[in-house]
């Protein structure tokens, strides 16, 4: 059982959780993070090759230069964070990643 416990959470050993990110964005922006979860749905124009990532703690948006991973799958990434200010019924602080490296 200790065992189990140790592997799961050796699992999570050097990514950022989103959570972080978004509670204290301040802290991210600009800088490099390691990111792994699953891929939630792609991001329509005209956002180019966009999609959610998920993991236990919230969701994020990876703009990537590189092919869109497919819906539902595993993966990880490097990336650097980036705010975006953006106004819809009010002005709003949106974070982002831009994905430098698919990991896996």
């Amino acid at each position: 059982m200790a065992l189990a416990a140790i592997t799961i959470a050796g699992c999570a050993l050097g990514y950022t959780r989103v959570r972080d990110i978004m509670a204290a964005p301040d802290g991210f922006v600009g800088k490099e993070v390691r990111l792994q979860g699953t891929v939630g749905k792609a991001i329509d124009p005209p956002l180019p090759q966009a999609y959610m990532l998920r993991d236990a703690s919230g969701e994020i948006m990876v703009m990537t230069k590189g092919e869109l991973p497919a819906q539902d799958s595993e993966v990880a990434l490097r990336g650097i964070v980036r705010s975006v200010v953006s106004r819809g019924a009010r002005w709003s602080l949106d974070m982002r990643v831009e994905e430098t490296q698919r990991l896996r």
